[in-house]
């Protein structure tokens, strides 16, 4: 039993040294999955994380995703809590619409958890993020607004060139 126990706090300490430093540039490809609709979108997006405490970071964000009908282009800023190789934050940003869509940019917000795994100066990452996104439509009709809420799946790599 006292190996076992032994090991366990081998691997625990080993996990917390994986996780790369929250000072590196990252690439990720998205899948944003609306709640409403069947009209998945897919794009990229780039991630610079910048270390506030060994604890906490916060990262500023650009992504771009393709819709059927619509293309988004977001800028965002996520404070994030780190645990081992897990994090999780709240972040917010400005939205903005191009495409057939009568959209309106707009601020919106999000939560997302992850895990980073690191492998040296590069690193694997993976997040969930849902998405809090209603933006209005340009309509002459009236007042109403596009409910684009739902879960983004983010998958990419992180790595650090000459301390960015």
């Amino acid at each position: 039993m006292k190996k076992l126990i032994g090991c366990l706090v081998l691997v625990a300490v080993c996990v917390t040294m994986a996780a790369p430093s929250a000072h590196a540039l990252g690439a990720y490809g998205i899948m944003y999955m609306p709640d409403e609709g069947d009209d998945d979108g897919w794009g990229l997006g780039l991630k610079s994380g910048r270390n506030i405490t060994p604890l906490l970071s916060i990262e500023p964000r650009f992504s771009f995703t393709s819709f059927p009908d619509a293309d988004l282009w977001s800028a965002e800023v996520a404070a994030l809590a780190h645990i081992t190789m897990f994090y999780g934050g709240i972040g917010g940003g400005y939205y903005f619409f191009s495409g057939d869509a009568p959209l309106e940019d707009t601020f919106s917000w999000f939560i997302l958890a992850g895990a980073d795994i690191g492998l040296g100066g590069i690193g694997l990452f993976g997040e969930l993020k849902y998405q809090f996104l209603e933006p209005d439509i340009d309509s002459p009709i009236g007042d109403s607004s596009a409910d684009i809420n739902g879960l983004a799946i983010h998958a990419g790599v992180t790595f650090n060139l000459l301390g960015l």
